[in-house]
């Protein structure tokens, strides 16, 4: 028998001739080479299977790589590998001031009055109607002045609604999950709570595990992650990195679930809920909705993965300072990053940071204050001050003319001056409303 093998080609067709020049080698079988022999089609078989072989093996491996990878499951597992959790759907948030008048009620009036997390609240964006939900739990008194109003400021809502599941601690589960049951989940408004049975009235609050700093076996941390399913997860530690709950311990996660982007821009609420039994409420709204964003992208993840692994959850070099704050502030439609060495004038000691955000011009006080204070403090060089200066924007008045030959095409003139105009508005999306922009 003929040993002469050729295993280089994947190609259906040269797989099948590779299969007849092996056969020429050999005596037993004649009529290999003509198309109408019973051979001839056992030949496709094989040729067909080793080229379908071929190509599982060509997407498996494909999927061992981030860059490759297709499938989103994959995407995540390869993320994790480097550290890094893709950013969930986030719901848009507003701030605003709520008051309750109690001078029409009789009898005793509290002297203290809460405003729950999740108390719902509606608006309407373009016709359509949404339900916000409080964040989180606020008190308020009589106020001094009339005596009659309890007032609460700086309330921030989101749009959604909140979804609460509870789940048993079984240890004779190896690294059991707690999986959170929709897609559209918000993980910025998860909350973990532990307790010892159902009968106890008092929670453990676990916080998400960031890095492993001061955290050791008694640590209240939860772990999340995307799971392959597409869902997010929650998990505790082991009891060396992080507390692990005992058994029959009863786990308690809520969160928003949303909509995303759809509500952004609202300005303008109504209460839905009443507050400790009164329903005269005043809504004076302080900052527009803003910050609702899509789940993150198998594209984007790609991109900011290994950016997150270099950074090392420091803000060392401008790029550093970047990965940051994409990772942790979802108002962001561009950002630009620099150091003091490169400004001009120079400025050493600092870093600077420009956003354009997604909706305004413009950053807002509180944002800014976040990105300085929550987001980057404990990352940076304690050397370095980070600054965030104001976009400056150059808007371009364009004015368009163009031949077209009507022999070469069968539309308009009002056709491709609309085909024209759309391929404007889409090099200035993705083009020119960037920082680094050429035009």
């Amino acid at each position: 028998m003929a040993t002469n093998l050729n295993v280089t080609e994947l190609d259906f067709a040269d797989i099948k001739q590779n299969l007849k020049n092996f056969l020429k080698q050999q005596s037993e079988f004649n009529d290999y080479d003509f198309d109408g022999s019973g051979l001839n089609v056992l030949l496709d078989v094989l040729a067909y299977n080793t080229h379908y072989n071929a190509l599982n093996a060509h997407y498996s491996l494909n999927e061992s790589f981030l860059d490759s990878a297709q499938i989103r499951g994959n995407v995540v597992t390869r993320a994790k590998l480097l550290g890094y959790t893709p950013r969930s759907v986030l719901s848009p948030r507003a701030q605003v001031d709520i008051s309750v008048n109690v001078a029409a009620e009789v009898g005793t009036k509290p002297t203290i009055l809460e405003l729950t997390r999740g108390t719902k609240l509606n608006t309407v964006v373009s016709g359509e109607e949404f339900q916000y939900v409080v964040l989180e739990t606020q008190q308020a008194t009589l106020s001094a002045v009339t005596a009659n109003t309890y007032q609460f400021n700086d309330v921030v809502i989101a749009e959604g609604s909140i979804r609460e599941l509870k789940y048993r601690v079984d240890n004779d589960i190896e690294n059991q999950k707690f999986q959170l049951s929709d897609y559209d989940a918000d993980t910025s408004t998860l909350r973990v709570r532990v307790q010892s049975n159902e009968e106890s009235s008092s929670f453990d609050i676990y916080t998400k595990f960031e890095s492993l700093k001061d955290v050791n076996s008694t640590s209240k941390v939860y772990y999340l992650q995307e799971n392959p399913s597409g869902y997010y997860e929650v998990y505790f530690g082991d009891g060396v990195t992080g507390f692990k709950p005992s058994n029959n311990n009863i786990v308690t996660i809520d969160y928003i679930t949303t909509q995303g982007k759809e509500s952004n821009g609202a300005n303008s609420f109504s209460m839905v809920d009443n507050i400790g039994g009164f329903s005269n409420i005043t809504i004076t709204l302080d900052t527009a909705a803003i910050g609702g964003v899509d789940a993150e992208t198998m594209e984007s993840i790609r991109f900011n993965a290994p950016l997150t692994f270099i950074s090392q959850n420091r803000a060392v070099t401008a790029d550093d300072y970047s990965a940051i704050i994409k990772k942790e502030f979802s108002n962001i439609d561009s950002i630009s990053t620099w150091g003091g060495e490169d400004n001009d004038p120079p400025d050493y000691g600092k870093v600077y940071i420009a956003i354009k955000p997604l909706l305004a011009e413009q950053l807002t006080t509180a944002e800014k204050s976040d990105i300085t204070g929550a987001i980057l403090k404990g990352k940076n060089v304690v050397s370095i001050t980070p600054e965030i200066v104001n976009t400056n924007y150059t808007y371009l008045e364009l004015d368009v003319a163009f031949k077209y030959n009507p022999n070469l095409t069968d539309r308009s003139s009002v056709e491709l001056q609309s085909v024209v105009r759309d391929t404007i508005s889409d090099y200035n999306f993705n083009n020119l409303n960037k920082f680094d922009g050429v035009f």
